[in-house]
């Protein structure tokens, strides 16, 4: 089963109630990755940032200003 084919298993399970909400993370994620044109160097770059920042791998304000000093 392909991934396009297993999100619209699920999306036919999902409860109406939060189809809206589904609805908007799709559209989300096509004008974040899609409807911007990143490349897949940046689309790489961006989710090692989201993951890093996640794990809290990052410097405060005042720590990335110090270390510029």
């Amino acid at each position: 089963m392909t991934i396009k084919e297993q999100l619209l298993q699920e999306v036919e399970a999902f409860p109406d109630a939060l189809l809206a909400e589904a609805l908007d993370f799709v559209l989300f994620l096509k004008t974040r990755y899609i409807d911007t044109e990143i490349t897949a160097e940046e689309q790489e770059a961006i989710a090692a940032s989201q993951s890093a920042y996640e794990l809290g791998d990052y410097l405060t304000l005042e720590q990335y200003a110090s270390k510029q000093a």
